[in-house]
């Protein structure tokens, strides 16, 4: 969790260097690449069927509109704000679309919880003190369709049934990849070869840290913990909070920490999450 919220402190330094298209190829090449000794050290095989390979492009789609829009949003905001915005925002988005689609049955608390998940978003946003067309800023947009788009990957990549995760996030990534290169990527800030040492700590915490190996580390605690593993993802903001203020200089808003705090209980409900759950 620690590293996934590195991400969002990486993103904003990597935005002195590069634009949005450089960003995702350079990143899930790194990640692609990186994935290959991964799957040959737990002899995981490569193999993958037309329709997962087809449910894998249709993630990657999601995933190359989510990473460019997370970028923007948080080069146009801070790093603290963003990554509680977009980690609590989607869980929400998720269960929403769920709902419509007739796959979910809420409940009485439900119901109450996702209002009360509103709320805090609300006061992370600190809704209070704008007027209506300006509630939207343009930050907050990217923010709030990069959360809508990774909420799409998230159920996407939940039709994934035959392959392997690892594999199955390996040929999302290898298509992210192309995808973006083919019709994006355009080389106008230099060859990253000459970026100085800090653009290559923060890509490679990015592309490494937070993808190849974070993502390793929660496919194993899945095998091992189920879906116990996944409370351990409400911990995210924090850390994007905390690392934000120590790596950033960022200021720490009380509206972001209570409207992270009421959304994520928020979260707990839905998901029926117990404190008990929290230990190994």
């Amino acid at each position: 969790m620690f590293l996934w919220a590195s991400s969002f402190v990486s993103a904003k330094v990597l935005a002195l260097y590069i634009n949005e298209h450089e960003l995702v190829t350079y990143r899930y090449l790194i990640t692609t690449l990186t994935m290959v000794p991964v799957l040959w050290a737990l002899k995981i095989p490569f193999k993958i069927d037309i329709m997962s390979f087809i449910i894998a492009t249709i993630s990657a789609i999601f995933l190359v509109a989510y990473t460019k829009l997370f970028f923007l949003g948080t080069d146009a905001s801070t790093a603290n704000f963003s990554g509680a915005l977009i980690t609590t925002l989607m869980p929400i988005i998720v269960y929403v679309i769920l709902i419509f689609s007739g796959k979910k049955r809420p409940k009485t608390k439900d119901w109450l919880a996702l209002l009360i998940g509103i709320v805090g978003v609300s006061i992370m946003i600190n809704i209070w003190q704008f007027k209506f067309d300006e509630v939207l800023n343009a930050a907050t947009l990217l923010l709030v369709w990069a959360a809508f788009s990774f909420a799409l990957l998230s159920i996407s990549t939940s039709y994934n049934e035959k392959v392997n995760p690892l594999s199955f996030s390996f040929y999302i990534y290898l298509v992210a990849t192309l995808l973006n290169s083919i019709f994006f990527f355009d080389i106008v800030n230099g060859s990253i070869l000459v970026m100085d040492k800090y653009f290559w700590f923060n890509m490679m915490l990015m592309s490494v840290g937070s993808t190849t190996f974070a993502t390793t580390i929660y496919f194993f605690g899945m095998q091992k913990l189920g879906a116990k593993a996944t409370v351990y993802t409400f911990l995210v903001p924090f850390f994007v909070i905390l690392l934000g203020v120590i790596f950033l200089g960022e200021s720490i808003h009380i509206s972001t920490v209570i409207g992270s705090t009421i959304t994520i209980i928020a979260l707990l409900v839905i998901n029926n999450v117990k404190l008990s759950d929290f230990r190994l």
